[in-house]
């Protein structure tokens, strides 16, 4: 559940706890005292502070896999530089624990990318602060739940401001941020019948592998297997049932009653409203009543109507992605139509923006999340949900912090106004928050200009013209993972950029060393959101008949996906965008490096593994050779590791000895290990090689 936000923007200035952090911790790795059973003494006492960050909310979507974590900024300055500056990081990272007696498992982290940002009123004359970010990573450990046995994990998220939480370590402390858990919902699996639907599977398996760019509606279409026919039909039980099953797990009329009113009342005199309300009637429920009840909703807190069901905790913006999110409560079991093993009810949650701070709301789109009756082993359980922002005219400078106002409304089985942003809904409520929309080119509205801001998975402004190499403090874009100084680019290029539909454009490739240049042609598709089942769409994208792609709906391309291209040199290119009609162009350069590095290994035993003695001193050479060399590491089983983070000397390398003794374990191996720096298909770091040699030591 949320945490408080009561601590103002200006309290106090920065202590040297946060502007010296790191120099502390190199000196004594236990300084703040966060370390149990650490033989270094800790010299100031400082865990869990939350006076500049804060866990507010965590979350899961069932049908996404997202783990979310929104998470306050609360004053403006403790960031290490404004929006113009590398500022500093906020760390989360993820861990789920299934209660099969393996505890929590490691799901990776993220970071997110803060600065200090000058405190000011909004049109309301409030505070800016605090201001909401949301962390979002997709879920790694598979497990199959089904409906009859859901399984519901504990997630938790652990907040650290610049410092990684160590991994595998759930229980681990951070100096600043903070811990939050709570229990989650897998999806559950569905057990298919090929008796009831015998039809052979193989082509139509074969094809998607061969073809991954088809849709699941073109392979049908092209094998004649519908696998839609696979899924069972889940069942929707009539009001009838319903109310009778309602009764008996003791649900309240005014609960499962309530969608059928609110259609009677929007649809008075259909012929549907008037069997409804024969069927109520007959279990004694006093129709008039429930409309009267939820026909005058005056909640005394405007901003929350019935919250006994459900509660819309936080919402925030991924500043990663650019995408909104929302952080709802299950708090009971029943109350849902239904468990997993049938169609349930849907929460919905409207998005609303103040663009410029007028006090003035536009309605995004609604988003809809499916809920069942389930037996929690907790108070709650926690769920999210997402919706890509389109912020493209949005953007300003970095000396300009750009600040935004937003709204969720949650509503329970009746979609929420999509006009009116201050109407309630019998269940549910509404929270607003500041969110901080990242910095760019500022575009005025309606206008098209040749711009790609994402190369390779990096922002194109941290990478070096002259070079093509990344620059110090990079990152990948999406999730705030840091990339080596100076990282060439290898295997899959994708270029993300601002999408301008009902254009069209070209994306062009210059090899600086040769000269030589082509038009990238390459087809690909594109992930777009949907805010309903089946939540996601794929659009395919092909160049027609001029060369030229056309640029998307925003919805259709979330991450804003404008080519895919694999160059398989070793060059350097120019890479540039042309909009059709649109005079200028838009290029970056990089350099391509698509070589693992050269490793070496050689012992001194004429080829016998099994030359030396127990006590014997094993030698030889190693060698490690890459244009864009990262680390190194040279291992035995006797001895201890060497690393390095440059090349070796040329051939033969460098020399080792390794003194082995007298009561040796027989056999052993030695290895070498190197990794380069190289940003692999837009998404990893490094090419790696290594070599390996067994060795058998004879007794004395």
């Amino acid at each position: 559940m949320k945490k408080s936000d009561s601590i103002k923007a200006n309290e106090f200035k920065v202590q040297t706890e946060r502007t010296d952090f790191h120099c502390m911790l190199a000196k004594n790795p236990n300084y703040f005292g966060n370390i149990p059973g650490s033989k270094f003494k800790a010299i100031y006492k400082l865990i869990k502070k939350t006076s500049y960050e804060e866990l507010t909310c965590v979350g899961y979507n069932p049908d996404t896999t997202n783990m979310e974590a929104t998470f306050s900024i609360k004053r403006s300055t403790g960031y290490s530089g404004n929006l113009c500056t590398a500022g500093s990081f906020e760390y989360v990272r993820f861990y789920l624990d299934f209660h099969d007696g393996a505890g929590f498992i490691d799901q990776g982290y993220v970071r997110v990318n803060v600065h200090d940002i000058p405190d000011a009123k909004d049109c309301n004359k409030k505070s800016i602060f605090p201001i909401k970010y949301v962390a979002t990573l997709k879920k790694k450990t598979s497990k199959y739940s089904f409906c009859k046995n859901p399984i519901l994990p504990t997630l938790r998220a652990i907040l650290s401001w610049n410092y990684e939480p160590p991994a595998n370590a759930p229980n681990w402390q951070p100096v600043w941020g903070n811990i939050m858990n709570c229990d989650v919902q897998l999806k559950p699996s569905w057990i298919f019948s090929f008796e009831k639907y015998p039809f052979d599977l193989s082509k139509y398996l074969t094809l998607a592998v061969d073809s991954p760019n088809l849709t699941s509606k073109q392979l049908s279409e092209i094998t004649g297997v519908d696998i839609s026919q696979l899924f069972p039909q889940v069942p929707t039980p009539h009001l009838a049932e319903l109310v009778k099953i309602s009764k008996e797990l003791k649900v309240p009329e005014s609960r499962f009653a309530y969608k059928t009113i609110n259609k009677m009342i929007k649809y008075p005199t259909s012929e549907i409203t008037m069997m409804d309300k024969t069927i109520l009637s007959k279990a004694k429920i006093d129709v008039s009543k429930l409309i009267d009840k939820f026909g005058k909703l005056f909640p005394v807190d405007i901003s929350k109507a019935n919250v006994d069901y459900e509660e819309l905790e936080c919402v925030g913006l991924d500043y990663n992605t650019e995408s909104l999110v929302a952080t709802i409560i299950i708090k009971k079991s029943i109350g849902y139509s239904g468990d997993l093993c049938k169609a349930g009810s849907k929460e919905y949650l409207s998005f609303w923006i103040d663009w410029n701070d007028k006090c003035s709301w536009q309605y995004l789109n609604t988003v809809e999340l499916k809920v069942h009756d389930i037996k929690m082993k907790g108070d709650h359980l926690c769920y999210s949900v997402s919706l890509p922002l389109d912020s493209t005219y949005y953007k300003k400078i970095c000396n300009n912090p750009n600040i935004v106002r937003i709204r969720s409304v949650l509503s329970w089985d009746v979609p929420p106004s999509t006009t009116n942003p201050d109407k309630l809904e019998y269940y549910g409520n509404r929270v607003d928050a500041h969110i901080q929309i990242k910095p760019g080119v500022e575009i005025n509205p309606g206008d098209v200009i040749p711009l790609f801001n994402i190369i390779g998975g990096i922002d194109v402004a941290h990478v070096n013209d002259g070079t093509g190499l990344t620059k110090t403090g990079s990152f990948f874009a999406f999730n705030g993972l840091s990339v080596p100084t100076g990282a060439p680019f290898g295997g899959l290029i994708v270029l993300n950029g601002p999408s301008f539909p009902g254009y069209r454009y070209k994306i062009k490739l210059t090899n600086l060393d040769d000269g030589t240049f082509i038009y990238v042609d390459d087809p690909f598709t594109c992930v777009g959101s949907l805010p309903h089942f089946p939540w996601v769409q794929y659009t395919s994208q092909a160049v027609d008949g001029s060369g030229y792609y056309h640029f998307l709906d925003p919805d259709k391309n979330t991450l804003n996906v404008l080519a895919r291209f694999t160059p398989k040199t070793e060059d350097k290119y120019l890479v540039e965008i042309e909009v059709d009609t649109i005079p200028g162009v838009f290029g970056k350069t990089i350099q391509i490096d698509n070589t693992k590095p050269v490793v070496k290994l050689k012992v001194d035993d004429n080829g016998d593994c099994t030359h030396y003695k127990k006590g014997d001193t094993i030698t030889g050479h190693y060698f490690v050779y890459d244009k864009y060399i990262r680390r190194w590491k040279f291992n035995n089983t006797w001895t201890g590791l060497i690393t390095g983070t440059s090349n070796t000397p040329a051939l033969p390398g460098s020399a080792f000895s390794i003194n082995t003794p007298a009561n040796a374990y027989p056999c052993g191996t030695v290895t070498l290990r190197a990794e380069d720096k190289t940003i692999i298909n837009s998404q990893e770091v490094g090419h790696e090689r290594w070599a390996s040699y067994i060795i058998c030591l004879r007794n004395k």
